[in-house]
């Protein structure tokens, strides 16, 4: 006898238990689900945001920080505020950029601060930065003087001098040797600008003054007459055999070609106590007497000429601000004191107070003075030269942390939570 089929369906109890077991299981995969969908969706707007303050901060590190400053609102907190707005991927941004020329100090990094102090913005920037452009040998000249050089020479006026080289004769031709170092900025015969230096060693001996030199060297030269020379850096270890009361080095620029410029004159530092394996690196330091860093430096004095002999007196503009041609920036004295460097550029060099230079000028010949006078109105040198400190005189904020905040929208729909955030430090 044949069975017939079994067309008995679900109970609604075992529909009931199985749509609860299925629940069970696939919650899950769904929450994970709507989860990476709310992952992925907030990933990418965070992208699209950093990515969007990202190109602000890399426009702020591409630019001249001082640029941005400008552009910028400063807050009471001491910081800056630029604000500009980007899109990314379709949507607008505004983007707030802080920057913070502070540091925040704390017990961390200044343990010995009281507590009352801590947090409290400090002098991050009070160093002061040299005031010079990034060389560049496309608009600069650059020479660093070797103290070998100086050392063959004097040797040279020894053999001159004494017909012999030992050590006696070589101290005896350093502590009255003269030293110039003269820069010459001229025309080629391109129509552009060369700039050539050379040294001159000078030994008096009774009447007859010996002299060697070297040749003139090439430091910079512009064959097309389209580059405007921009600056020369003169490196230069100090001749220490003068006094306060006597310079044996002289260091003398000649702008014939008549175009602005700034000259560096660069004093390096000697190395160690002489017998030190740096010692025997420069041996023209084995003939200073002073081995004292600090009585080299309170003796030294140097004499800065600059010649303009091209420049007539009516190129030279009447006022208390006359039209600087060749500007001189050093650091053989401290300029960096205000005071200090009033003196230079209001009164003559031999009545500063413990002046380490003696500035001369001139624009007719080769008579240098202290001072010129141009229809009844008196200029120093050091005004005519324009004369200031490599680092400048005043204290510039010159590094920043930098936070930029990116925030959706722009105006009135702009979203009051930042979407993305990116830190860094530029200068």
């Amino acid at each position: 006898m044949e069975k017939k089929g079994n067309n008995k369906g679900f109970s609604l109890l075992e529909l009931l238990v199985a749509v609860a077991i299925l629940a069970v299981i696939v919650t899950p995969f769904l929450m994970a689900f709507l989860t990476t969908t709310r992952i992925n969706k907030s990933t990418k707007e965070a992208q699209r945001a950093k990515f969007a303050a990202t190109n602000v901060m890399e426009d702020i590190r591409s630019r001249d920080v001082d640029s941005v400053i400008a552009e910028s609102v400063k807050q009471d907190d001491g910081t800056y505020l630029y604000t500009t707005t980007q899109e990314s991927d379709g949507i607008d941004y505004t983007v707030e950029a802080i920057l913070d020329p502070r540091r925040t100090t704390t017990k961390e990094n200044s343990p010995d601060l009281d507590d009352a102090d801590e947090d409290e913005a400090t002098d991050y920037n009070a160093e002061k930065m040299a005031n010079i452009y990034g060389m560049n040998s496309a608009y600069d000249g650059f020479y660093e003087l070797d103290a070998t050089t100086d050392n063959s020479k004097v040797e040279q006026l020894a053999e001159i001098l004494l017909g012999n080289r030992d050590k006696d004769t070589l101290q005896n031709v350093y502590d009255s040797v003269n030293r110039e170092i003269v820069l010459t900025i001229s025309n080629n015969d391109k129509g552009g600008t060369d700039v050539k230096v050379r040294s001159i060693y000078t030994m008096p001996s009774g009447a007859k003054i010996n002299t060697v030199s070297t040749q003139d060297q090439i430091i910079y030269t512009d064959t097309t007459g389209e580059i405007d020379l921009r600056g020369i850096y003169l490196f230069y270890n100090p001749l220490y055999n003068g006094t306060k009361r006597q310079a044996r080095e002289t260091i003398t620029v000649v702008n014939e070609k008549g175009k602005k410029c700034t000259v560096y004159l660069c004093k390096q530092e000697w190395p160690g106590t002489t017998g030190t394996d740096a010692d025997k690196s420069f041996p023209f330091f084995k003939y200073c007497h002073y081995n004292d860093k600090n009585t080299r430096n309170a003796n030294y004095l140097v004499n800065v000429r600059l010649k303009e002999p091209n420049r007539a007196d009516s190129e030279i503009p009447l006022g208390d601000n006359p039209d600087v041609v060749t500007s001189i920036r050093t650091n053989i004295d401290d300029l960096s004191d205000i005071s200090k460097l009033e003196q230079y550029q209001t009164m003559s060099s031999t009545k500063v107070l413990n002046a380490r230079l003696n500035l001369t000028y001139t624009n007719h010949g080769d008579n240098y003075s202290y001072e010129k006078n141009i229809n009844g109105t008196t200029y120093p040198a050091g005004q005519l030269m324009g004369i200031r400190d490599l680092s400048g005189v005043e204290v510039r904020d010159h590094v920043f942390k930098v936070t930029v905040n990116a925030y959706k929208g722009i105006g009135d729909s702009r979203e009051s939570e930042a979407s993305g955030t990116v830190t860094s430090t530029t200068q």
